[in-house]
């Protein structure tokens, strides 16, 4: 009885890449999320609460 054995390497498969793919877009977008959330200004809210 002989079996077929798959021998491609790893890269060469759809899903190893498709998870790396949506892992590192994850990072990505929470990098962006800090960056934005340090480089904006200040909300309002110091300013309404002293009309109040």
């Amino acid at each position: 009885m002989t079996q077929d054995q798959d021998t491609q390497p790893w890269y060469k498969y759809f899903w190893p890449w498709f998870i790396i793919v949506l892992l590192g877009s994850a990072v990505s977008a929470s990098l962006y999320t800090v960056y934005l959330a340090n480089s904006t200004a200040e909300p309002v809210l110091p300013e309404y609460l002293e009309q109040q």
